[in-house]
């Protein structure tokens, strides 16, 4: 566990590092994978599948990309041509329209290095994977295992990773 914190805190420094080249909007996508495995084969094919939704939603806007891997999975640093409100309301369409987007997360910086939050955008909070109560509350008072928790999440990477390799 100490390793994917490291993990995050370094994926944080180079965003600030990119928010301060003052090229465009931050983007930093990665899956929401249970565990402490964020490497497993369906978190990789649904990074691949986040990966190509990004590409499609910014094509043409990509200023720069820096992928990253390690201990918390695979990620990827984009600065977009686009105002951070406008790359906001199109990472909260991919995360909500998409197949998988519901263990998408595409995080977007302001300035000061601060992520825009989705109530900034009256989006209501993520519901719970398992039972669609609040995902936070099922989290706290865990109320679902991580057996239960990884099996619903591999099952849909399975599930559209079977349709969308057709």
């Amino acid at each position: 566990m100490i390793k994917i914190l490291e993990d995050r805190e370094k994926r944080y420094e180079e965003t600030l590092k990119l928010i301060s080249l003052d090229l465009g909007t931050v983007l930093c996508a990665k899956i929401n994978y249970p565990g402490n495995d964020k490497n497993t084969e369906y978190a990789k094919k649904a990074f691949s599948m986040l990966k190509k939704a990004i590409y499609k939603e910014f094509k043409g806007l990509i200023k720069l990309e820096k992928n990253l891997s390690g201990y918390d999975g695979d990620s990827m640093l984009l600065i977009i041509g686009l105002s951070d409100t406008e790359v906001k309301k199109r990472s909260i369409k991919i995360e909500t329209e998409h197949p998988l987007g519901r263990i998408f997360d595409v995080d977007i910086y302001n300035k000061d290095g601060v992520p825009l939050s989705r109530g900034e955008f009256n989006i209501k909070e993520r519901k719970c994977i398992v039972c669609g109560n609040s995902a936070r509350e099922c989290i706290v008072k865990k109320r679902h295992s991580l057996k239960e928790v990884l099996t619903k999440v591999n099952n849909m990477i399975k599930e559209y990773g079977d349709s969308y390799d057709k």
